[in-house]
């Protein structure tokens, strides 16, 4: 063989074996993992992770992809140890796994994911995070998010609408990170609206949470309900969000005014708030564009600016309440 045909059968076959590696890369797609801190039955988390599929599908049309989700499942296993034990089996399914980019919803998974990998070269997308970013030394080069942020005079505005004359207020949540956090938030916001505020309670006590529905069934025109997931029994038993709402429905005759539509969900009046399903779609598109080749650091952390909003036409009939028209037509209205 002459050493020119030598040589170009070898130039041949360093195209064919670098094809072969392409068409394979090609074939095997990108990798993007959801770090989710809830359960997948939780409709915040349901709404997000649809969110982030309608986005991936659109940030990479044609481009092949794969996907897969793990739920830390903080909101039920919620003690220190657990939410570690979650945190570092996250951790090891991103190192054998080896996504392009990971989604972290909501902050446990956050901080306690993305934020001790920050600075591995490892590509985060953060998003339904209620703390500042800050809080977790994010974002930076390899981090970026889309932030969740309540509008108090939303709620208040619905809140009158449905039952005018309304402005005697209470908050109640459970004593969790997200329940302080977003009360934290609303306080004061909640403090300039034309409202009185009559308190701002944090209970991880399912008694204390009774007391307080009846302590205020006489003084106040209605309930701000932020989360109540975390609540404990007499005996230390985990009590459901949805029997803490069940109860509270039955013993109360005093409106719910929630920010998630879990509250309407479990039998509370109506919510108002951040569509989680484009939280998710703004993550997934912001995750696509960093799979092709744009650094987190040219994109700042963002918030989303589409509200949804819910009623409980059952709960409205019990109160007495009369939906007007103009929010009946825009609301998703449910028999709960």
């Amino acid at each position: 063989m002459s050493l020119k045909m030598f040589k170009f059968l070898a130039g041949a076959l360093a195209i064919s074996i670098s094809l072969s590696c392409a068409t394979q890369a090609i074939a095997e797609g990108k990798k993007i993992l959801h770090i989710a801190s809830y359960h997948d039955a939780y409709s915040w988390t349901h709404r997000i992770d649809k969110g982030i599929k309608k986005g991936l599908k659109q940030g990479l049309k044609n481009m092949p992809h794969e996907y897969k989700v793990y739920y830390m499942d903080t909101k039920r296993k919620n003690k220190s140890e657990q939410v570690k034990a979650a945190a570092e089996e996250a951790k090891k399914l991103i190192k054998t796994w080896d996504p392009d980019v990971v989604i972290t919803s909501d902050d446990n998974a956050t901080k306690y994911v993305a934020s001790p990998l920050r600075d591995t070269g490892r590509k985060f997308v953060f998003t339904g995070v209620n703390n500042e970013p800050s809080k977790y030394s994010l974002p930076n080069e390899n981090v970026t998010g889309i932030l969740e942020r309540f509008h108090a005079s939303d709620g208040i505005q619905l809140l009158k609408m449905l039952k005018p004359g309304s402005k005697k207020i209470v908050m109640l949540s459970d004593d969790s990170i997200t329940g302080k956090l977003i009360s934290g938030q609303l306080e004061p916001a909640l403090r300039k609206q034309n409202v009185d505020l009559l308190g701002v309670h944090y209970t991880g006590s399912f008694e204390e949470w009774k007391s307080l529905i009846k302590k205020y069934q006489n003084k106040a025109d209605a309930f701000y309900v932020v989360v109540y997931f975390t609540m404990k029994d007499k005996e230390g038993n985990a009590v459901s969000g949805p029997e803490v709402l069940k109860w509270t429905r039955e013993h109360s005759s005093l409106p719910e005014i929630g920010f998630w539509p879990f509250v309407t969900d479990h039998g509370g009046l109506a919510a108002i708030g951040v569509d989680g399903v484009e939280q998710g779609y703004v993550a997934a598109r912001t995750a696509a564009k960093i799979i092709k080749g744009l650094s987190p650091s040219k994109m700042p952390p963002r918030i989303t600016n589409k509200s949804i909003l819910y009623i409980n036409a059952k709960r409205a009939r019990e109160l007495n309440i009369t939906i007007p028209e103009e929010l009946a037509e825009s609301a998703n209205l449910v028999e709960k």
